[in-house]
């Protein structure tokens, strides 16, 4: 019997600590880019799903005429692309990075896997 540790923190929870000032490389600008660029680019992934949606039925409309799925697609985005979401989102990571709330201990208080291999 082998007993392995498993990575502590996924890749999702390590870039989500990662503070992105610390950078070497680090540019106000750009992250003022991604951040505009990530809405962008979740806009134009649903407007593409809910394209392919559309072709599948094309009667989807509402009763005064306009199409179901652009009509859904603008109210994402306006939503995503609020600055009150974006300061609520960046407000609720300041807060639980200074309380150290990081990330959810109880996930990984079994964090060992027993493995049973003939390779061992």
């Amino acid at each position: 019997m082998k007993y392995a540790q498993l990575e502590i923190f996924t890749t999702v929870e390590l870039a989500w600590m990662r503070d992105p000032i610390r950078r070497r490389n680090y540019s106000a600008a750009t992250e003022e880019f991604r951040r505009e660029h990530k809405v962008r680019r979740a806009f134009g992934k649903a407007l593409g799903h809910t394209t392919r949606l559309r072709r599948d039925s094309p009667e989807a409309r509402t009763p005064d005429g306009k199409l179901i799925w652009i009509e859904a697609a603008r109210a994402l985005f306006r939503e995503a692309n609020s600055h009150r979401a974006q300061a609520a989102a960046d407000h609720e990571r300041d807060r639980r990075r200074a309380a150290g709330d990081l990330f959810d201990w109880g996930r990984f208080t079994n964090r060992w896997l027993v493995k049973y291999a003939a390779a061992y």
